[in-house]
């Protein structure tokens, strides 16, 4: 009677990479976001101009906060990711507790922030936060201050005049290797989900009744055009199964398939 040693045990279970037993369909790997690369940028940093154009001029509920948020441990994986927050002053330019800060500094990542760094508000740093179990992120941007016009009541004045200088932090909390739509979908709630009527309230006035299509001139091809010869006609030459010198083939034999005879592929 055969025994299983335990070395023989272990490498009976031992993952075969050929032919892998589970395969996650949900984690596609380019369906996923690395978060060292600029594709985490590139998704975030539109709505990041989103977040502050709307936290300018309204008070946007529950994104203004005095100090970083205390979270157990064992429910931070439940509760953080998807979550964001401004924090005005000196509290906002520390990292969160329990999060090791990295500096962002490739040029290739911070282009996408150029809009938001001119005409809202200039970033003085941009910190990548990780957990200790490395299995949570949050994207830190630290603000020197405000080039937007604010109103007395917004989120973005109440933040940004915690401190003498202006600055503020927006912390936002992911989990890492996630598809694009899921980083954004905590964002969506900021914009303005109805349709505007705009383009539609210049058809009833006097200009509009007059208005009649104009075609556009059509561009015919020069005189040069016209001479060149048409391209002759090349009969397609699809080798589906080889050359049938290579393999030795005779005239009707169908090479196990009835659809691919002598006369139909070759």
């Amino acid at each position: 009677m055969l025994r299983l040693t335990s070395s023989t045990l272990a490498r009976s279970f031992r993952a075969n990479l050929k032919y892998p037993s589970l395969v996650s369909y949900n984690k596609l790997p380019w369906e996923v976001i690395n978060h060292e690369t600029t594709q985490l940028h590139l998704h975030l940093a539109p709505n990041y101009e989103q977040l502050l154009s709307l936290a300018a001029v309204t008070s946007v509920p529950h994104l203004t906060v005095p100090s970083h948020l205390h979270v157990p441990e064992a429910e931070q994986l439940r509760v953080l990711p998807g979550m964001l927050y401004l924090i005005g002053g000196e509290a906002g330019r520390h990292a969160p507790p329990g999060f090791t800060s990295y500096v962002v500094a490739d040029p290739s990542a911070l282009q996408y922030y150029g809009r938001l760094h001119h005409t809202i508000a200039p970033i003085q740093r941009v910190e990548m936060c990780t957990s200790a179990d490395l299995r949570l992120l949050c994207l830190a941007l630290h603000f020197e201050g405000v080039l937007a016009n604010t109103t007395e009541t917004s989120s973005l004045q109440q933040a940004s005049s915690a401190s003498q200088d202006g600055a503020f932090s927006l912390f936002y909390y992911f989990r890492p290797n996630r598809p694009a739509n899921e980083l954004t979908r905590p964002f969506e709630k900021f914009y303005q989900h109805r349709p505007s009527l705009a383009s539609f309230a210049g058809l009833g006035s006097e200009k509009a009744s007059g208005w009649s299509p104009v075609l556009q001139v059509p561009k015919r091809a020069g005189a040069k055009a016209a001479l060149t010869p048409a391209e002759p006609y090349r009969p397609p030459q699809n080798y589906l199964m080889g050359l049938a010198e290579r393999l030795a083939v005779r005239p009707g034999s169908a090479f196990g398939r009835r659809s691919l005879m002598w006369g139909t592929w070759f």
